[in-house]
């Protein structure tokens, strides 16, 4: 019996961008089949900073596609920046008209600093199936 206090049962989790020790620059996650959700949890955290820069952004964003290799756009306000060590943001989306695939693209940006580099990694979680996820 199904029961409804069971928030795994409704979720799909996903690696949106591994962890890493990023230099200023865009990294793109992997496609993902979104097939049958209809809604998104951004989640970027980051950890600590290298190169002592002034300040520092990790800024995750949801992008889709029609066939999960071209034409990735992105989707209008599936954008979570996080600006501070050891921090989470997170941004709820809605995918009601979003293409099959999506995935994230996490860029990452400084001022200042010696060759600055923050650890920094992304999930997607699908939720809002059509039916329960496997």
């Amino acid at each position: 019996m199904f029961q409804t206090h069971n928030i795994g049962a409704l979720i799909k989790a996903f690696l949106g961008v591994a962890p890493g020790a990023r230099s200023a620059g865009a990294v793109n996650g992997p496609a993902i089949d979104r097939m049958g959700y209809g809604s998104a949890t951004i989640t970027v955290v980051t950890g600590a900073e290298t190169g002592t820069p002034s300040a520092r952004s990790s800024t995750c964003k949801l992008q889709d596609s029609a066939d999960g290799s071209t034409g990735w756009a992105d989707i209008a306000g599936a954008s979570v920046a996080v600006a501070a060590v050891d921090s989470v943001g997170e941004v709820d989306v809605n995918l009601a008209g979003a293409k099959r695939y999506v995935r994230v693209v996490n860029t990452t940006a400084f001022t200042g600093g010696t060759s600055p580099t923050l650890l920094s990694s992304a999930t997607l979680v699908l939720g809002g199936a059509d039916k329960l996820p496997a």
